[in-house]
Formats: structure tokens, C-alpha cells, sequence
């Protein structure tokens, strides 16, 4: 009789649970996405997806870039066809070692408009700067999911230039706020903090400005030259 008693109440905990998923999933996107942050610069979407789908079946994986540079941001998404593989993938990847990275492993968010602007662009850096260092200075505006500090291709020596991405919009913006125009400890330069994304338009604009000089000049050129050959004829 009690053995019976605890099978009922079993069910009945069983069925509660089942609901209040379904209840989540009517409110919200269903919970099968991932964020992976902290990714290697050098891992591919075929490395995160063999990684993940042992697991279980994914259903799409994407490792987020620049479209045109093929920079890795660190950071990409899974989508597991189940939701039970999702969270089982959390609980065994979280923290798991990567070549010289962690992985953060976490839900995504269901809205894309919090991690717009994350991403910050930063100039003026000592350049003897260290990633500790990097962290010292951003990290009490928020949790930072990835950095990277750029380095001369030809010396290997800081250029005094960095990206670092915040979790959320609002931790970008108060680091801006409260770093941009200062000089850091070590540094003898004001410090240029925006957002990567202005950076990379006004980057865009510049070269579209330069190209249009650039062809204007050219056009000059082959008409002088037009009508130089028409002058020695």
C-alpha cells in the first residue's frame, strides 16, 4: 500500500514537472539553444559541432565571425533538437578546457537585441599591456566574455589596441562611460573606448571615402593621358 502511495505521488510530481516545462516553452522559446563563450580563435563550426553533438543531435551550430575578416568573436551558438541535451550539455561542458580557453556554456538569451553593441573597440593601450591587465580594467562593469589584445604580425608585440566583449549592452556602456578619455595605470595615452561595430563602420566609410578618391584620381589620370596621346598624334 505504500509502495503504491509513493508511485502515485511519483507520477503525480512527474506530471507536475512536465507541465510547468510545457507552461515554459508556451511562454518562451524553447530551451534548446546554447551560448558558448570563451571559444579558441582557431575553432571551426565542424570543431564546436563535434564537440557538442556528443551529446546528443544538434540541430544547428554556428560559430559567430566577421563576415569579411573571419575573425572569431569567441563565441557561438548550439541548438540541441532536445531540451533534455541541453542542459546535460551544460552540466558536462561548462568550464570544460579548450586548447588555452574555458568554455562558458549557458543558455542564449532569447532576444539577440542584449548582445548588440557588446563588443568594444580600444585604443591608446600601453603596449606592454597583458590580458590580467585587460581584466583589471574592464572587469568591475561586467562580466567579460571575450578579449583579445592585437599584435604585430611582424614583431609579435602589442599594438596597443583590444576587443573586449561584455555579456550584456549596459556593462559595454558604463565601461565607455567611465574609461573613455582616462589614462590607465602604465599608460601614457587617453584611452579610446567605442563600440566595435561604430569602429568598424566608420572603418567602412573611411575606405569607401578613399576608394572614391582613389577612382576619381584615376579617372584624372586616363584623361590626362587621353588627351596627351591626342596632342602627340
Amino acid at each position: 500500500m505504500t509502495d503504491q502511495l509513493e508511485q502515485q505521488q511519483q507520477q503525480q510530481q512527474q506530471q507536475q514537472q512536465q507541465q510547468s516545462q510545457q507552461q515554459t516553452k508556451g511562454n518562451d522559446e524553447p530551451r534548446t539553444n546554447l551560448i558558448i563563450n570563451y571559444l579558441p580563435q582557431s575553432m571551426t563550426e565542424k570543431d564546436l559541432y563535434s564537440l557538442f553533438v556528443t551529446i546528443g543531435p544538434v540541430e544547428s551550430c554556428r560559430v559567430m565571425k566577421d563576415y569579411k575578416t573571419g575573425y572569431s568573436y569567441g563565441f557561438g551558438f548550439v541548438n540541441y533538437t532536445k531540451a533534455e541535451d541541453a542542459i546535460t550539455a551544460i552540466n558536462t561542458l561548462n568550464g570544460l578546457q579548450v586548447q588555452n580557453k574555458r568554455l562558458k556554456v549557458s543558455f542564449a538569451r532569447p532576444s539577440g537585441e542584449e548582445i548588440k553593441e557588446t563588443n568594444l573597440y580600444v585604443t591608446n593601450l600601453p603596449r606592454n599591456i597583458t590580458e590580467s591587465q585587460i581584466d583589471d580594467i574592464f572587469s568591475k562593469f561586467g562580466n567579460i566574455v571575450q578579449k583579445n589584445i592585437l599584435k604585430d604580425k611582424l614583431t609579435g608585440l602589442p599594438r596597443g589596441v583590444a576587443f573586449v566583449r561584455f555579456d550584456k549592452r549596459e556593462e559595454a556602456q558604463e565601461a565607455i562611460a567611465q574609461l573613455h578619455g582616462t589614462i590607465p595605470e602604465g599608460g601614457s595615452e587617453r584611452l579610446s573606448v567605442k563600440i566595435a561595430e561604430e569602429h568598424g563602420k566608420q572603418k567602412a566609410a573611411y575606405y569607401a571615402g578613399w576608394q572614391a578618391g582613389y577612382n576619381q584620381s584615376r579617372d584624372k589620370m586616363a584623361a590626362c593621358r587621353s588627351d596627351f596621346n591626342d596632342l602627340s598624334h
